[in-house]
């Protein structure tokens, strides 16, 4: 019992340090070197201290008519409100527009042509963005879109309802019993106030898609607690087909499988993962527009050379390790992230998987989740900061699950 309260205390300290690097640490640059050295080992420590938590048990979520369920959704209540009030203060304020930052209006031509049956003309250029822009988005990243263009309101409500999910999900399982809860409670509204009144700093509701990654990767770590195998599979395949950083967890987990003689959920794992591919990507829109999506990769090093002589604070005042290689060194930054994104997710879940029993480790799967996504972000050619939301938001599910929650609330 006292084995896990340190844990707990460590894993609450790592997750409010990893928070505070990410949000208000950024308004000092002077110290920026330091803030992504600690956030760093910050993600690394919450990947590795959930290793020693026991295994989580498959049970029902009950809900009762209980003082703290009433404050639960109170709080949760109270989060969308703001949520809603401060969002659309920053809509008003920052239009859409892709002089300011072109995601979004390539993102809505994409779903434009979808919507208008041109299905096999998604992915050509955009003429009217930059003089003919190349639509770069893997098909989860702007779909999840479709319902906000179809029917003409701000794209960015999206971003917010996703955010507000990527928020609650994990806090459902909260218990203000615990004496962490004031402290998880008080690192999340810190998050989220950041989010709110910063986005001149990181651009994560006015500029970018970023809040659907976030629920992707949120309901990912939700599912690798439940240990269904579906679920588990479906939020892969939903990670994947919007961002790469999950490229190095995916043969991980595979072989994590294989190596505990789980061959049907492997086998399930991976034919989820063909069957969204196909019907998701290269059925609907071709060979060609996945073929240049799995090359774009490369062509990140040209662009990342592009940042550093137009904006150089994105490297040398926010996160990421790329601030400490230069411009000249870009090629290094970009063969360590291909290497590192691949080396250290499998190596990882080989060890603790060889060493499990002599260890007691557990949770291997997320585990190994938190530390891929905190290695490709620290090492991304391009480090725009709203990116590194994503992995505080696995951190979220990781330590509300284990250091704040009631144990007999478990996942089903």
């Amino acid at each position: 019992m006292q084995k896990q309260h340190y844990l707990r205390l460590g894993l609450v300290a790592a997750f409010a340090i990893e928070t505070i690097c990410i949000t208000y640490a950024l308004r000092f640059p002077d110290l920026a070197s330091y803030n992504s050295i600690g956030y760093f080992f910050c993600g690394i420590s919450i990947g590795v201290i959930i290793l020693f938590f026991p295994q989580a048990k498959k049970a029902s979520v009950q809900f009762s008519h209980s003082r703290q369920n009433y404050l639960k959704l109170s709080l949760i209540v109270i989060i969308g409100i703001l949520l809603c009030y401060f969002s659309n203060a920053v809509m008003q304020e920052i239009p859409v527009d892709y002089r300011n930052a072109d995601m979004l209006p390539v993102i809505k031509t994409m779903n434009q042509r979808f919507l208008n049956g041109q299905w096999k003309q998604v992915y050509d250029n955009i003429p009217e963005i930059w003089n003919g822009s190349k639509p770069i988005y893997l098909p989860a990243m702007w779909l999840p879109f479709l319902p906000a263009v179809a029917a003409n309101i701000d794209m960015r409500w999206i971003t917010v309802t996703c955010l507000f999910l990527a928020t609650v999900i994990p806090m459902l399982f909260l218990s203000f019993k615990k004496m962490n809860a004031v402290v998880l409670t008080a690192t999340v509204s810190v998050l989220l106030w950041w989010l709110l009144s910063e986005n001149d700093t990181h651009g994560f509701i006015s500029f970018s898609e970023e809040g659907v990654v976030a629920l992707f990767y949120v309901l990912l770590a939700v599912a690798l607690i439940s240990e269904r195998i579906i679920f588990i599979s479906v939020a892969s395949c939903l990670c994947m087909l919007s961002r790469y950083a999950l490229i190095g967890w995916l043969p991980a987990f595979f072989i994590y499988l294989l190596a505990n003689k789980k061959i049907k959920p492997a086998l399930i794992f991976a034919f989820t993962g063909m069957l969204f591919l196909f019907f998701a990507f290269i059925i609907p829109f071709g060979w060609q527009p996945f073929l240049r999506l799995l090359h774009l990769p490369g062509n990140y090093i040209d662009f990342s050379q592009r940042v550093w002589h137009d904006s150089p604070e994105v490297f040398t005042d926010y996160i990421g390790f790329a601030k400490f290689f230069a411009p000249e060194r870009i090629r290094l930054l970009h063969m360590l992230l291909i290497v590192l994104t691949f080396i250290i997710p499998n190596a990882f879940i080989l060890f603790c998987n060889a060493y499990k029993k002599k260890y007691s480790l557990y949770n291997i799967p997320l585990a190994t989740l938190k530390i891929s996504v905190v290695v490709f972000y620290n090492f991304i050619d391009v480090p725009y900061l709203y990116l590194f939301y994503t992995s505080t938001f696995v951190s979220l599910v990781a330590v509300i699950f284990f250091a704040g929650r009631d144990e007999q609330m478990q996942l089903q």
